[in-house]
């Protein structure tokens, strides 16, 4: 059993002794193993359940919850830590930096036996105002991924979502939230990530994470560690669903994502 007392002192050492105000989950986890108090197994997985069981003092996830833990010392204000995502993940400067102005995702679609995880950029407005996956009509993902498996395309979200569900896909963004007016991730501004790393941990079925699009794949360059996941996870990037992408026909996007899913 994990001894909290010596992991929250060590974690006021390390911030004590780097003079950071704050630190990643990630790499506290590796000071603790160093120093014997909890092993950096699954990536930080020991160290994140604690997180997540509220074990651990002044740690917060700025951005919400998906996104990545922020942890300080433990004598330190309880001033919420609004800018630590944005100093960390984020190319805009802290002072300028604001929430308000940012339009939240969606929650994942997921189950303990998802094999495939579908990430997109950030949900469109209809998707937002629905609060469903890909529910501009243009978007040609629930049209490929009944293609793919030889399935009538189900009429409803619910029968949509057990459509996944029985192929064993989940669904997610790579971004929690950005500021965004439109629905074109070409005008995407202060993007923050979810943390794809916690979630992958969580699934341990998962094999292949499949990027929607180029967007998607740049951003899981510029925020996810690929180093980090676990050998098992095949990471490609898919040919965007959405109707923007005119530089392939339906029939050539089926094909893609046929030839590299399954």
């Amino acid at each position: 059993m994990a001894d909290i007392n010596r992991i929250i002192a060590l974690i006021d050492e390390y911030l004590e002794s780097t003079r950071q105000d704050y630190a990643e989950a990630n790499e506290i986890s590796m000071y603790l193993d160093k120093n014997g108090a909890l092993r950096h197994a699954g990536n930080g997985l020991p160290f994140r359940k604690l997180l997540r069981a509220g074990k651990i003092p002044n740690a917060e996830q700025p951005a919400g919850k998906g996104t990545s833990w922020y942890i300080r010392h433990s004598g330190s204000s309880s001033k919420p830590m609004v800018s630590l995502a944005t100093r960390k993940a984020q190319t805009v400067a802290p002072e300028v930096y604001s929430l308000a102005n940012q339009t939240a995702g969606l929650t994942p679609v997921s189950d303990s036996e998802s094999e495939i995880l579908i990430l997109g950029t950030l949900p469109g407005k209809v998707s937002l105002q629905t609060q469903q996956y890909y529910a501009n009509r243009g978007n040609q993902f629930w049209s490929i991924i009944a293609s793919l498996f030889n399935d009538v395309l189900p009429a409803s979200y619910e029968d949509r979502l057990f459509l996944l569900k029985k192929h064993r896909i989940a669904l997610w963004d790579v971004l929690n939230s950005a500021k965004r007016d439109s629905s074109l991730d070409s005008e995407i501004e202060n993007p923050i990530a979810n943390d794809i790393l916690d979630f992958v941990l969580e699934h341990p079925k998962l094999r292949i994470i499949g990027l929607n699009g180029g967007k998607a794949s740049d951003y899981f360059k510029t925020y996810v560690d690929s180093h980090r996941l676990p050998t098992r996870i095949q990471v490609i990037t898919l040919p965007s669903t959405s109707a923007s992408n005119t530089h392939l026909n339906m029939k050539a996007k089926i094909n893609l994502w046929k030839s590299i899913l399954k």
